[in-house]
């Protein structure tokens, strides 16, 4: 994952995760800091490993809150 990649959870667990996007800020090889795309003033940060992600495909990129 490269920064600027838009992102979603590989697995959903909580309701409503499956909408959600992010954008990658950077990475370490293992885990990426994320900005939440929902909307807000200042959208907050995350760190999740990469294996818990995958990239959006255009079509889910193109849905973005």
């Amino acid at each position: 994952m490269n920064r600027g990649d838009v992102v979603k959870f590989k697995k959903v667990i909580d309701a409503g995760d499956e909408e959600l996007r992010m954008v990658v800020l950077e990475g370490d090889g293992e885990r990426v800091l994320v900005q939440t795309l929902v909307g807000m003033r200042l959208n907050p940060t995350y760190r999740y490993n990469i294996q818990d992600l995958e990239i959006c495909s255009a079509e889910d990129s193109s849905q973005l809150h």
